[in-house]
């Protein structure tokens, strides 16, 4: 350190003195470009260290991320406190984490200590000598001024020699006092430079052996856990050398393979899935064929194609299904999956892959009625009282959900089980049935039920009591008919010749035979009289069904003939030949036998029900309520017999509200969409749409009537509802996806109708429709909610829906 300049020699203003303050300059000018390049070092030393941060914390974020890849990764070592891959890269993530903390301490310690001090040390000291030195720059160039304009003055002028002397001697005065406060705060910086850049430097490595220390101290507390993971390495490298041979013997797999495919399905009574890839028949109009990953799974059959992860559920409840060989195709392999909704063609690879399928489906149908059935005894065995009603949501087969499901089907199961003969299946005659032909009318056993499900659901619509969801109509639909009706008319003329009597112990052959004679054939089913019948019968007519009290579907009519004078042979017990006065066409009176059908039907009182009322009548929003007991119980009207044919019969049936006739004219080959060309071109719903019958209309919609016919005014059954006001016809038409926009010949809509005859709770149900269809849905909560809750209203208080 060169040596302080001595204020004596200041006062000189020496040559010295000035070779000595131009040397501290130059050292001051040096000293403070030396110390802004170690700020401007130690400010890009930060902002590397910031990006060293960011990117150390990216890799941590990486490291933890890769530990979770590995989450579900057992590791199988000899030691077991060794701790899990997952753990172990934790672990390290927040090891590294903690030392970017550390670190992150450090350059802010470095920002303190170096770039603050030394700026504050250059902006205040050096700064404060360079502003002295400026004034001593000035006063001295005054000194010399001073000191030549006195030298200049001549003696033979005492005044201005005077002045000069004074001027000398005030800047002379004024220098000397600059020049040592000048030669002062140089000596001072000279002084202040040693220690506290020293001092500066002493903060940033007291930074830096904290952050070594506590680097240090992290990892020796790691240390024990990283020979852990050394060994866990160690495991891991000579487990994987191991894995590499046992996997060397790899193909042999694929003979395996073979072998597990040409073997016979062997069922299970664990939770094996049977899977693989099908073929499967598209139903587009190509029916083209692609391939599908196919699964038998929790009492379902579903699929997904190779590349995506989502499952497609073909068929939501095996127990509602049946499989067998699909012959007709001229693909082989092919099999046919057989269901309520539709029927699906599957194709297997080989013969013995689709006997394989074709078991493994028969054995899942078989596990799903095992499963109902224990459900049907854990319901018994803890059934609780009270009314649920049946709100119509999914079917959810999870365990927690079946005893509220079983709650809810009790008393609909009560309600169809207390209808005559509906205590035992409608074909073997087996106790407790529990499964339901919606379109028939008719109670079934398990068995039976899988059978009727084969024939096809244009044949029998098959439905669980307990299980599946149930409409209110359908319900009124099964109390109109029951067992006992059914079995009037397709058993009043059995003959044992063609097929046996099925039981509740024969076997399926014997089950299938009879139930093929009695549905699909009818052989079982009486002939409707002609003229050549009788003829003593001049005309016919349908009985209207009345209005009965709770516990009796038909009241005796007592206005008519008790005493039959003639019964036809091989006719069903819902045709009475009476004695009565029939119209003749001169508009005369006359006595004849007349032919009555659905007359003198009377059924055993049923047990009251607690949960259901069976006074169906009262539920029905029908015109024909307000009627007295004469009108109620008095026939539609007299046909002659030439008329007498089974679309007619269900035509007049239809217009009387008389299921049970009107079933009897379906047996008999009916067409119910029939067109009466002599009554303005109506089929047979639209008859029974006049009546205000939800039960008629839904018994028609259930054995194939349409929709979209017109009569000769061009007005479809929604027309006829919404001209007759019946809100529950509309809201059960608008279900089954009535088209609201067919015009009449008028070129009026449903919603027009209804807006010229202001009924608001039709015109409401329209343009919820129309607004479901703009959106382009399925059908949202609140549009199911209400369409369900008008259905309800329509069936249990219609009272409430006869307003304008």
């Amino acid at each position: 350190m060169r040596p302080v300049i001595d204020f004596r020699e200041c006062l000189k203003d020496s040559p010295h003195f000035r070779a000595s303050l131009e040397d501290a300059e130059n050292d001051i000018e040096l000293l403070e470009a030396r110390l802004e390049k170690l700020v401007k070092q130690c400010s890009h030393m930060i902002e590397t260290g910031k990006s060293f941060n960011n990117a150390s914390s990216g890799f941590v974020i990486g490291v933890r991320e890769l530990g979770n890849y590995f989450k579900d990764d057992e590791l199988a070592t000899r030691k077991s406190h060794t701790p899990s891959l997952q753990n172990s890269l934790t672990r390290f993530a927040d090891a590294m984490s903690e030392i970017m903390k550390y670190f992150t301490i450090l350059m802010d310690q470095a920002n303190r200590s170096v770039c603050k001090n030394i700026n504050n040390f250059i902006k205040q000291d050096i700064r404060k000598v360079k502003d002295a030195k400026k004034y001593f720059e000035k006063i001295s160039d005054e000194m010399d001024n001073a000191l030549i304009r006195n030298s200049n003055v001549l003696r033979s002028k005492p005044q201005e020699c005077e002045e000069a002397t004074n001027g000398l001697i005030a800047t002379r005065s004024a220098f000397a006092h600059n020049s040592l406060d000048y030669v002062y705060q140089i000596n001072v910086l000279r002084l202040k430079k040693r220690f506290d850049v020293l001092e500066t430097m002493l903060s940033f490595m007291k930074a830096q052996n904290t952050f070594f220390h506590q680097g240090h101290d992290l990892f020796t507390d790691l240390d024990p856990y990283m020979k852990d993971v050394i060994s866990q390495v160690e495991d891991l490298n000579n487990k994987a050398a191991s894995e590499r041979k046992e996997m060397e013997e790899r193909h042999h797999l694929v003979q395996e393979r073979e072998s597990a495919l040409n073997a016979p399905f062997q069922p299970d009574d664990g939770d094996n899935k049977m899977e693989g890839y099908l073929f499967k028949r598209t139903s587009n109009a190509f029916k083209s064929w692609v391939r599908r990953w196919f699964a038998i799974q929790d009492n379902q059959l579903v699929y997904r194609k190779r590349s995506k992860d989502s499952q497609t559920i073909m068929e939501e409840d095996l127990r509602l299904c049946t499989v067998k060989p699909a012959f007709e195709i001229d693909r082989r392999f092919c099999f046919e999956v057989v269901s309520p909704a539709r029927n699906h063609i599957l194709q297997a690879d080989s013969e013995q892959l689709c006997q394989k399928w074709i078991s493994a489906i028969q054995a899942g149908v078989s596990k799903a009625y095992s499963v109902d059935r224990s459900n049907l005894e854990m319901q018994n065995e803890n059934s609780m009282g009270g009314h649920i009603p049946d709100d119509g949501s999914q079917n959810d087969n999870s365990p927690a959900s079946i005893p509220q499901r079983q709650n809810k089907a009790k008393p609909r199961m009560e309600t169809l089980l207390s209808i005559p003969g509906n205590d035992r299946c409608c074909d073997c005659g087996s106790p407790d049935p529990r499964w339901a032909s919606i379109n028939l009318g008719i109670t079934l056993c398990i068995e039976c039920s899988g059978i009727h499900r084969s024939f096809g659901v244009h044949m029998s619509k098959v439905r669980s009591i307990t299980l599946d969801a149930w409409e209110p109509e359908l319900l009124k639909v099964m109390a109109e008919l029951g067992n006992d009706f059914i079995n009037r008319i397709y058993e009043s003329n059995v003959d044992d010749s063609i097929a046996v009597r099925a039981t509740h112990e024969c076997n399926r052959s014997v089950r299938e035979a009879w139930i093929r004679s009695k549905y699909i054939q009818k052989a079982f089913v009486s002939k409707l009289p002609g003229m050549k019948g009788s003829s003593k019968i001049q005309s016919w007519s349908v009985r209207k069904r009345t209005k009965r009290s709770p516990g009796r579907f038909f009241m005796k009519d007592d206005n008519s003939p008790s005493d039959v004078e003639e019964k036809l042979e091989n006719t069903s017990d819902l045709m009475k030949v009476s004695s009565a006065s029939a119209q003749d066409n001169g508009n005369g009176r006359r006595n004849s036998e007349v032919l009555v059908f659905g007359s003198d039907v009377q059924l055993p009182d049923m047990k009251p029900n607690k949960f259901m009322d069976l006074d169906l009548e009262s539920s029905e929003d029908s015109s024909t309520e307000t009627e007295d007991t004469e009108d109620a119980k008095s026939t539609t009207s007299w046909e002659d017999m030439s008329k007498l044919d089974p679309n007619m019969l269900l035509y007049k049936a239809a217009q009387a509200r008389n299921l049970p006739v009107m079933l009897e004219a379906l047996s008999h080959g009916a067409n119910p969409n029939w067109v009466n060309d002599d009554d303005e071109g109506k089929s047979p719903l639209m008859k029974a749409v006049e009546t205000g019958s939800i039960a008629a209309c839904e018994f028609l919609l259930l054995n194939g009537a349409k929709l979209d016919r017109r009569d000769h005014k061009g007005r479809s059954p929604l027309h006829h509802a919404t001209i007759h006001g019946h809100t529950g016809q509309v809201c059960q038409f608008l279900k089954r996806g009535a088209d609201r926009h067919a015009k009449d010949h008028e070129g009026k809509d449903a919603e027009s109708i209804a807006i010229d005859t202001t009924n608001a709770d039709i015109v409401t149900l329209l343009r919820l429709a129309r607004l479901n269809e703009e959106m382009n849905t399925d059908g949202d909560e609140i549009y199911n909610d209400v369409f369900r809750d008008f259905s309800n209203m329509a069936s249990n208080f219609p009272e409430k829906l006869k307003r304008k």
